[in-house]
């Protein structure tokens, strides 16, 4: 007869990892991590453009680790101004997005704050008598420039991007202040 109290470990792992009964390795690919660069102006004659490069090295014979990524563009009120969704940036090649935002005036030096932001999901693989090992689902380098549209020449680039919280793991709440007697 076996004895659960003498397999506490064993236990543990099947109530917190039931699923990894059904098969020998499951990938759960729900966080994400996400950089942002800071805010840019751009004005009315100039495009923002996103690059991502996929730093995987091209080795033969070996398959390729999928490389999904979002790219995306919000203005300095946090509203997404556009998307896009690659499936998969081979390695050693890039994605871009192109930009050109709506400046709202024609006058000299009107302009519009954007920043980019770059998200690509993390793995967990989970395999039978093993801990859980997080796993980047790929690897990529993002930078930003803006280009100056009647000539072509590249005003600034940036590849100075920083890591965001992407969610949080309980909800944020607002407790009331209590009065001081």
């Amino acid at each position: 007869m076996l004895r659960l109290t003498s397999h506490p470990a064993a236990l543990a792992g099947l109530l917190l990892f039931p699923f990894a009964l059904v098969t020998q390795a499951q990938t759960l690919s729900t966080p994400e991590s996400a950089v942002t660069t800071g805010l840019v102006g751009v004005t009315g004659t100039q495009t923002a453009r996103l690059n991502v490069l996929n730093l995987q090295p091209v080795i033969p014979g070996v398959a390729a680790t999928l490389c999904p990524a979002t790219l995306e563009f919000y203005d300095d009120t946090g509203a997404l101004l556009k998307q896009l969704g690659v499936t998969n940036i081979s390695p050693a090649t890039a994605a871009s997005l192109v930009f050109k935002p709506p400046v709202p005036s024609a006058a000299a030096g009107a302009r519009v704050q954007i920043r980019a932001v770059v998200r690509t999901p993390l793995s967990f693989v989970f395999n039978l008598g093993t801990s859980p090992a997080p796993r980047a689902g790929c690897n990529v380098m993002a930078s930003l420039e803006i280009v100056d549209d009647p000539t072509g020449a590249t005003h600034l680039l940036t590849t100075d991007l920083r890591a965001m919280p992407v969610f949080r793991l309980l909800p944020q709440t607002t407790q009331p202040a209590e009065p001081r007697p």
